[in-house]
């Protein structure tokens, strides 16, 4: 599903009406930029201080990030001796951590009561947080920030506010999945010719070092 970007207040205003350890672990997103699965997976031993140490499920890449003093005291009186975010089901259906579902399902219900009619996710934490580094240290540093190996990847959340604003309109007129699709098949044949060169590279080496 879609996620927009969202105002961090109108984030925060609607972490009001969700569950405490659903908000909480917005929060966390919001302030880190941290995959939302990557939040409710995070062991108890992640957090030194105000440290959150992850490695993320997508890429493998440790996260080193900072929160509040605030928000690192709500983690540990939420925390287990085992997550962060433990689980509060019971029976046959109890999982080790809490699940991006169930803080989806309690987000979007505060999204009804308030009337904010955003296409909105716990993702949508993500790309508030990479609008504020955008605006704060430019494209590269979003791409250090949440960890991207791709420039074009870091823009799409860098600019992600503008983006969500004029998508109805771009995807109407078909620019946005065209355009999207030929920056994608560009890519991968860049990433086809990269490893044909390192092929290429590591026979003229190994002849090199022949006798």
């Amino acid at each position: 599903m879609r996620a927009d970007y969202v105002n961090p207040a109108v984030l925060r205003f609607l972490m009001g009406y969700m569950q405490p350890d659903n908000a909480l672990a917005l929060e966390v997103s919001l302030q880190t930029g941290l995959r939302i699965d990557d939040v409710l997976s995070a062991p108890t031993s992640a957090l030194h201080g105000n440290t959150l140490t992850v490695f993320e499920k997508k890429t493998g890449k440790e996260a080193v990030k900072s929160v509040t003093g605030a928000v690192a005291k709500r983690l540990r009186r939420n925390a287990s001796f085992a997550f962060l975010f433990p689980s509060r089901k019971r029976g046959k259906r109890k999982t080790p951590h809490k699940t991006r579902q169930a803080v989806f399902i309690d987000l979007r219900k505060a999204a009804e009561r308030a009337g904010v009619a955003a296409h909105i996710s716990p993702h949508s934490a993500r790309k508030s947080y990479a609008v504020d580094v955008y605006h704060d240290g430019g494209l590269s540093a979003v791409k250090a920030a949440l960890n991207h190996d791709r420039e074009l990847t870091s823009m799409l959340y860098a600019y992600s506010d503008h983006l969500s604003e004029h998508h109805d309109e771009l995807k109407e007129n078909g620019d946005f999945t065209k355009i999207s699709e030929e920056i994608e098949q560009l890519f991968a044949k860049i990433e086809i010719k990269l490893q044909e060169i390192k092929q290429k590279l590591v026979k003229i080496e190994n002849f090199l070092l022949l006798p």
